[in-house]
This record gives C-alpha cells, structure tokens and sequence, in this order.
C-alpha cells in the first residue's frame, strides 16, 4: 500500500474506532464504503468488542483453593494460603476419615504440632489446601477459644493445655482401631 494510502486507513480504522457504537449496522457501513479494508475493520471491530481486562477481575479469585493453585502455577507453593477457620468444613473431615468433633478440635489448635504423623499431616494439608509448613504454623499458634463458649459459663474458660492428635482423637470417639488406620503413613 502506497504511504498516503496506509495513512489514510489509518484515519478511516481511527474514524471507526471513536464511533459512539460499533455495532453491525456502523461495520456494515464502513465496509460498503471501504471493502479494501474489510479485513482491518472486521479484526477491528472484534478487538473492540472484546472486554477490556485491566478494567477489573473476571472471576473472583478470592477463595483458598484458587489461591493455592495460583501458588502452585507460579511456583510459590511453600508460601501458602493463611488457614482461616473456615477452611475447617465437614469435607475436610470425611476426607480425612474423622469425625467433625476432632477437626475442631484441630481448627481450635488444641493438638500439639509435634504428634502428627508426617502422611497425617500431609493429608490434612492437602485438604485445606495450604503447605505443611501452613499446616505446622497454623497449629503452633495460641489455641483459640470456641465461639460462645464464655457465654455458656459463669467463669471466665481456661484453656487446656493442648494434647497429642491420638489423645484427640480418643476423646472424640474413635477407636484404637480407627486411630490407628487414621494416622497411618501412606
């Protein structure tokens, strides 16, 4: 294309882009009056179409498990997702074979770090989606106090000091049997 005609399409595309809509009836009528440049306005048009990504996110990405696969993508997977609480929901407790009674117990940091077998350990952090170290720093922590638990008592509640995952386990019901198959290493 000679150089007075590249800048005249580059008027023409500029003239289309600043069109105040850019539906079919405007592409339409550049098209009737410039089909040399059907390709360019077509491809054009399209861009213009196409949602703007630095305007704001797609899709909400404030959730643990797409923060932890967005760790594991950009090779950040030992800093982790923080475990919140919640993260503690009746999923992780059947995928982890134990009853809701135990998980709590964990999500309030009643158990000590140091007794849980590594697959143990493994597990539970795979299923809260964090790390390991996520998982041993979450429970090292100060043990939490469940909610409401002051409002059910004339005392203030004193915290226990915190027990091992087996002893745990044993309080909330399990059997030898069943703690031994929970904490196995594979």
């Amino acid at each position: 294309m000679p150089n007075g005609r590249k800048d005249n399409a580059e008027e023409i595309l500029s003239a289309f882009a600043v069109e105040p809509t850019h539906n079919r009836a405007t592409l339409n009528l550049y098209l009737e009056q410039y089909p040399e440049l059907a390709t360019e306005l077509i491809d054009l048009s399209l861009e213009l179409e196409m949602p703007d990504s630095t305007d704001e996110e797609l899709f909400d990405t404030d959730s643990p498990t797409v923060n932890a696969a967005w760790a594991v993508f950009t090779g950040a997977a030992s800093k982790s997702t923080p475990i919140a609480a919640a993260s503690f929901t009746r999923g992780v407790a059947v995928a982890m074979g134990i009853k809701l009674s135990a998980l709590m117990g964990l999500r309030d940091k009643k158990v000590e770090v140091y007794s849980l077998p590594t697959g143990f350990a493994t597990r539970l952090s795979k299923a809260l989606s964090t790390s390991i170290e996520g998982l041993s720093d979450y429970l090292s922590g100060p043990q939490t106090m469940p909610a409401g638990a002051s409002f059910k008592s004339d005392t203030k509640p004193l915290h226990k000091s915190k027990v091992t995952i087996e002893q745990l386990l044993a309080e909330c019901g399990h059997t030898p049997e069943e703690i031994a198959d929970i904490l196995r290493e594979n």
